[in-house]
Order: C-alpha cells, then sequence, then structure tokens
C-alpha cells in the first residue's frame, strides 16, 4: 500500500517475525544456508557443512595450487638446451608428431643423452596417444619420440634394476640400468639441485668440468626458459661399475658426481577461465595467491598471464621469515614458488592473524577457514 518494492516488503517481514519471535531465528538461518547451497549446487560446487556457506561468503584470501588448477596441466615439451645448443620442439599432445631443431637452424645431431634419460627415468607410458601417468613425465616421453626413441624397446634393452623415487625434500628421480659392464644412472629433476650435485657437463665437445663458465651459462638458461613461462627439468648421468654397485644398498650414496646433460622446457598453457576468475576476486577485493614447486621465474611469469600482480617469494625466503615477518609480507605476496608441502601450512597462520579468512584451493577440494 506505501509502494514499496515486494522484496523489501518480504525481507521486513522477515525481519519482523525474528524480531517478534526469536525462536524462530535458527530455522531462517538454516533455510538460508540451505538456499546458498543450492545456488552453489548448480554452480557445480557442493558443499557438506551448512556453515561453510557462510565463511566461504566471507572469503578474502584464496590460496591456489597451479599445475591443473590454475593451468591446463597438458605438458607439452617446448624447448631444449643440449651440447651448449638452443633447441625447438613442434608437436602437440603425447604423439610422436613434430620435431627437434636447432634454434639456429642447423642439424641437431646425436640427441641420445638428452633423450635416454628422458624416456628410462620415467614412471609413466603412452599408449595409442593416450597418456597413463603424470603430464610432466608424458612430455617427456612425447619428446623422445619424437625423437625417435622407443621407451618401451629402450626398457627391454637396459633393464631398471634399482631406483631413488622422487621426492620433494630431494627434488629429484634417479633410475639405474645394466648397461654392458657399468650400471648406468639416469637423473631428472630441478635444475639447481642436479648442478649442485654434478661435477661435469655435457658440453659441443663432451664432457668437461662443470666450471663456474659453465655453471654460470646453464644457470642463465634455466632462467631463459622459464622467463617464457615453462617448467624447465634437467637430466643428468653416470655410469658406475658393476661390481661396485649393490641394487640393495644405499642409493643415495650414488647421488653425486654427475654429469649434467640438458634441460628441458614444458609448457603447461594457463586455464583461460582461470585470468576470468582471478579478475573477478581482484574486483570482489579477494586476493588469490598461487603456490607452486615450480622455479620462481616461471611461477612469475604464469602469474603475470593470469593476471595476478605482486611480490614473489620462493621457499628459502619463506623459511628465512618468521611468523610476523611473513605476517607483515603476506598482502603483499601473490606467488610462492618452490615450496615444500609443510610450506603451505605456514602461509595460512600469518594471513589468518591479520583477520583473513583463507580458502586453500586445489586437487579438487577446497577449504575455507577462518
Amino acid at each position: 500500500m506505501r509502494g514499496q518494492p515486494w522484496m523489501e516488503t518480504l525481507l521486513t517481514s522477515i525481519a519482523l517475525a525474528v524480531a517478534a519471535i526469536p525462536e524462530g531465528l535458527p530455522a531462517v538461518v538454516t533455510v538460508t544456508l540451505a538456499l546458498g547451497m543450492q545456488r552453489m549446487a548448480k554452480q557445480r560446487a557442493i558443499v557438506k557443512k551448512l556453515a561453510a556457506v557462510e565463511t566461504l561468503g566471507s572469503t578474502t584470501v584464496i590460496c591456489s595450487d597451479k599445475t591443473g588448477t590454475l593451468t591446463l596441466n597438458q605438458m607439452t615439451a617446448r624447448a631444449a638446451f643440449y651440447r651448449g645448443r638452443r633447441l625447438t620442439v613442434s608437436g602437440e599432445g603425447y604423439g610422436a608428431t613434430g620435431t627437434i631443431a636447432g634454434e639456429d637452424g642447423g642439424p641437431v645431431g646425436d640427441l641420445e643423452d638428452l633423450l635416454v634419460p628422458a624416456a628410462l627415468c620415467n614412471e609413466s607410458r603412452i599408449r595409442n596417444g593416450a597418456l597413463i601417468g603424470d603430464p610432466t613425465e608424458g612430455a617427456l616421453l612425447a619428446l623422445a619420440a619424437k625423437g625417435g626413441v622407443d621407451a618401451q624397446t629402450l626398457a627391454e634393452h637396459r633393464p631398471r634394476i634399482a631406483e631413488v623415487p622422487f621426492d620433494s625434500a630431494h627434488k629429484f628421480m634417479a633410475t639405474f640400468h645394466h648397461h654392458g659392464e657399468v650400471v648406468r644412472m639416469y637423473v631428472k629433476g630441478a635444475p639447481d639441485v642436479l648442478l649442485g650435485r654434478s661435477e661435469a657437463w655435457l658440453g659441443p665437445d663432451g664432457a668437461a668440468d662443470l666450471d663456474e663458465t659453465a655453471r654460470a651459462r646453464l644457470i642463465a638458461e634455466n632462467e631463459a626458459l622459464a622467463r617464457q613461462a615453462m617448467r624447465v627439468l634437467a637430466v643428468a648421468g653416470k655410469d658406475i661399475p658393476a661390481q661396485a654397485f649393490d641394487p640393495g644398498g644405499e642409493l643415495m650414496d650414488h647421488c653425486e658426481g654427475w654429469v649434467f646433460q640438458g634441460l628441458v622446457g614444458i609448457m603447461d598453457p594457463p586455464r583461460p577461465e582461470a585470468r576470468d576468475a582471478i579478475a573477478l576476486c581482484n574486483r570482489a577485493c579477494i586476493q588469490v595467491k598461487m603456490i607452486t614447486g615450480d622455479h620462481r621465474a616461471t611461477a612469475a611469469a604464469i602469474a603475470r598471464d593470469l593476471g595476478l600482480t605482486g611480490e614473489v617469494l620462493d621457499g628459502r625466503e619463506l623459511d628465512a621469515l618468521s611468523e610476523e615477518a611473513l605476517g607483515a609480507r603476506i598482502d603483499q605476496v601473490s606467488v610462492f614458488a618452490r615450496v615444500a608441502p609443510e610450506h603451505k601450512v605456514r602461509i595460512r597462520p600469518p594471513a589468518q592473524a591479520r583477520g583473513h579468512v583463507v580458502a586453500m584451493t586445489g586437487d579438487g577440494s577446497t577449504t575455507p577457514r577462518r
């Protein structure tokens, strides 16, 4: 009768009813949260607890994994550095279609010492163009196939007799294979870690001492690939006399004195919808922080593509900060790179201490916490 909108009248009526009968408040709140759950379910978000709807609505910081969450998790090798030369790789997916060519246009020569470790130090397999296993390892298998190396046939001729599984603590994987009179060790992992454990490198003229000049060049090539938003893996190896090797012994004793053999740059494109989601969060004054184990430069390049702005903090810097110091910087940091699983636990409390409601997302789950 007073000309007020119907929605405003309805809300006023509910408010008056709650004020007149307080016992009805829990029922009204429950119905409201249930409606929120229904709306979220239509957006393909399932919430198990009603109270979580309110917490999600209060979120001010979202910490997100990168691979498979902000990116497509469709790994493809795009570049390499081998024997002092930059190489380019063509082709999509996990098939053998594509080529490996010199960036300078010249012939690539023998790629065995780059491709064999990529094929054998690997837990994944490709069957009829479909990957069974980890996408990063799939990219290495596809790279090997483009260079004419069949991983299955190679494994039959050089059987694996022992392995050091990948672990986030040491950031590499190593396998051991019979090869004539020696046991050949193949390694793949983080370039900085492999450089630290290598004493030689494979240069234009073969194996040479890994002096400061060579080390600086390899670090520069790693940085150059990372700045192109590529995840960079290194491969290395060494020969061990067969009589000096015990498959049941302490394998980590062999994890030094390697020959650094090459770098592979792998592209994992950002999800187009992730850019839109981050932009929407920015408009809603919600901070988005990317957490990844990738190299600092790689993480920064992908963050720029996704529209994330702010400082980049890596795992070593995070270890050096106290809880209070991290809290003072937390609002300025948008990317946490080269992190281990335990670092994720450290990131949340300083943000909460500043009054943020933090959501951790990745691997198909989101956990909001006050």
